[in-house]
């Protein structure tokens, strides 16, 4: 029995061995011999509205599928009826990412998801032009409830389809490369027009939503609670508008009726995927335009507030509109709450300001693209004749910075904007009001509301031999010129409505070099001097580490949009007067809470080197831009009244997308025949050494000598 024993100590004694030898290598982890994994993070995901829910989703463990990559029509019969190696993953093309293709691969059963290649991506792959949205967006929220024309004409809705299966978007040429040559052509592609057989590459997406069914289902769901937590399912679409106004009435005195001039624009965009949303002619346009006016209109801000008899002029950038206007709706609602932009009561805030202090109303829409070199005015039939002279005076100063004017046919309905909202409020056509756009009747920008909505499509790039950050950030480009010329004409039409006086003052004029920074900034690079100068030492950190330009999506209601705090910083700087002050008192610190303070980096010391913080005075504020339809105070709403947005964005955990290899099913079987063959000789050969286990094991006899 001794032998037996000393026998079993020596093989315990080399298994530890062994296993501490085997640690001390380190081996590669089974995972990581299996999988090859993607950087990918660019993925539809799941949105909802009170009806129902768009978008994409895969199963909660991911989708996973062979990989074939289309070219032809024989490969889209292959992956729907031919293939034996089902189901399948498609690779596409841009130019094959088509609403008609993607519906029809999403109903098949042979099909676990689509993959598109994004790579160095043109508007020449899509002559014919692409959109996510719809033909009329914001169809059946604004002011008229049906859609009397396809604006969007190269809008098929894709976004609004209830996909079902996950989707991905490759930007990266390592991940193409490995889901390409590493897995496609070595292991599935037909050699001699014969389909290959097992083993087959295959790729795995994961991307399951949390939400499902519509908006009011998944806040119901969010708002129970379950073992004394709550579980999120689903946020509401909303960020925050950005205003801000010429005067700085005190809340102790009066705004007389029909004494503000709103000039307004929209920030935010969509496309079909995640971290994708670059709206150079959608939304950075008019941006752009707006700031530079109101740079240009603040030059004469003194003179302005000191006529008795001057209107106001407020500015506005709202949030959300690609949604129904979210941002627009949610002004009108703390309008007639009497609190916008504030409450009043207590410390001295500004004026409250509501529909019946409005006087005119003017917004830009996308103005890149012109449609027979002239930019567009588009008038609510009811509201022709009292914009008349209106329409007369900004001709007049468009011509003198070289900006053709011409008005859109009377008869014609308003294409989508933010003004819907407030003629909508209107009712009877008493709101004098236009939108400009580069377009007469339907879009020119043939990328509406896509990720081809990008800086080349609107002449905002830059010569291939222009290499250096700094030359292109100060460069002049076609564009530049259009909106430098467009916002010197707004800011002049508007001085001449905000005091009568129709003599222009020589300095009224826009700075194309403040366009050139801009347009760079938001569309290329936001590592560039205007944002660092006037973004937040504490936040110069979070700048400097994004790699591409901000997106545009809205985002949810969570946390400040990164482009709607940049365009505050911007406008407070462009708009501002410089005051003494340092990181700790640069803030309200008495009752006017009129003004807010700005904390900037400010300029370079010496290049290169450290920054001269300043504080800048302003009245920018940002005002909640989050549907009505989630107002704290909002009781009981009809989610089938269409009457307010309720779109909402499912919660999500991770996006994750990996290649490895598929064996046959004859392999999967016969090597699960050998694992059960495995496990019960284990089961044996455990039998019968616990019932010898009294032999093997005995305790050694007692010390007899003792």
């Amino acid at each position: 029995m001794a032998t037996h024993s000393r026998q079993l100590y020596l093989l315990l004694t080399l298994i530890f061995l062994l296993s501490h030898c085997i640690s001390q290598v380190r081996p590669k982890r089974i995972k990581d011999m299996i999988y090859i994994p993607l950087e990918a993070q660019n993925a539809c995901f799941r949105l909802l509205n009170a009806t129902n829910q768009i978008g994409c989703s895969s199963a909660q463990a991911g989708n996973t599928g062979a990989v074939h990559y289309m070219q032809t029509d024989d490969d889209m019969d292959f992956v729907l009826k031919t293939g034996t190696t089902n189901p399948y993953i498609p690779i596409l093309d841009a130019k094959d990412f088509t609403t008609d293709k993607v519906l029809k691969l999403a109903k098949s059963d042979r099909v676990n998801g689509i993959v598109v290649i994004s790579v160095n991506l043109t508007t020449s792959d899509l002559p014919n032009g692409f959109s996510a949205d719809k033909s009329c967006p914001n169809e059946g929220y604004g002011n008229h409830q049906g859609c009397d024309k396809k604006w969007n004409a190269a809008g098929h809705g894709m976004l609004f389809e209830d996909l079902d299966i996950p989707i991905f978007s490759l930007t990266a040429q390592g991940d193409v490369d490995k889901i390409l040559t590493r897995c496609w052509e070595p292991f599935n592609k037909p050699i001699n027009g014969k389909a290959r057989t097992f083993p087959v590459c295959a790729v795995q997406l994961l991307s399951p939503m949390f939400a499902a069914k519509d908006a009011e289902t998944c806040i119901r769901r969010s708002n129970l609670i379950n073992d004394l937590s709550v579980t999120i399912y689903c946020d509401p679409l909303g960020d925050k508008n950005v205003v801000t106004t010429l005067k700085a009435i005190p809340s102790n005195e009066t705004r007389p009726p029909k004494s503000v001039i709103v000039v307004a624009t929209r920030v935010d965009s969509f496309s079909m995927f995640q971290n994708e949303f670059p709206s150079a002619d959608t939304t950075v346009t008019g941006i752009v335009t707006l700031l530079a006016t109101a740079k240009a209109l603040w030059k004469l801000q003194d003179f302005i507030a000191s006529q008795k008899s001057s209107k106001d002029v407020m500015f506005a950038f709202f949030q959300g509109e690609a949604f129904d206007y979210i941002g627009s709706s949610r002004m009108l609602y703390e309008m007639k709450k009497n609190r916008f932009p504030a409450a009043t009561g207590g410390n001295v805030k500004l004026q409250t300001i509501d529909m019946k202090h409005i006087a005119q109303f003017v917004e830009l829409s996308q103005v890149g693209l012109r449609d027979q070199d002239s930019l567009w005015l588009h008038v609510d039939p009811k509201a022709h004749n009292q914009t008349v002279d209106m329409l007369a005076k900004l001709k007049k100063y468009g011509a003198a910075s070289n900006t053709t004017f011409n008005e859109s046919p009377v008869a014609d309905s308003l294409p989508p904007a933010s003004l819907q909202t407030f003629l909508k409020e209107a009712g009877d056509g008493s709101l004098p009001s236009f939108v400009v756009t580069d377009h007469k009747e339907a879009f020119t920008n043939k990328f509406y509301n896509s990720r081809l909505d990008v800086a080349s499509s609107i002449g905002a790039d830059y010569p291939k031999d222009m290499n250096d950050t700094n030359e292109q950030y100060n460069a002049n480009t076609t564009q530049s010129e259009r909106i430098t010329g467009l916002a010197t004409a707004l800011a002049q039409y508007l001085f001449w409505a905000a005091t009568g006086n129709e003599s222009t003052p020589e300095e009224l004029q826009a700075d194309i070099e403040d366009v050139n920074h801009m347009l760079f900034c938001f569309l290329h690079s936001p590592h560039c001097e205007l944002f660092n100068y006037t973004i937040s030492p504490d936040n110069a950190d979070a700048l400097n580490k994004n790699k591409q330009p901000f997106p545009f999506y809205v985002t949810v209601t969570s946390s400040t949009n990164q482009v709607t705090s940049l365009i505050q910083r911007v406008l407070g700087y462009f708009t501002g007067k410089v005051v003494n002050g340092s990181a700790d008192n640069c803030k309200v610190t008495d009752s006017d809470e009129r003004y807010s303070y700005m904390w900037m980096q400010g300029p370079m010391k010496t290049p290169g080197g450290s920054r001269e913080a300043v504080c800048y005075k302003n009245t920018v504020k940002l005002s909640v831009a989050e549907s009505p339809a989630f107002a704290d105070d909002m009781e009981d709403y009809d989610w089938n009244s269409r009457k307010y947005s309720t779109w909402t964005e499912s919660r999500w955990d991770t996006f994750t997308i990996r290649v490895f290899m598929i064996p046959s099913k004859q392999f999967q079987v016969l090597t699960l025949t050998v694992g059960i063959g495995l496990l019960l000789i284990s089961l044996v050969a455990v039998y019968f050494i616990n019932s010898s286990a009294d032999v093997l094991f005995q305790n050694a006899p007692p010390d007899q000598t003792r």
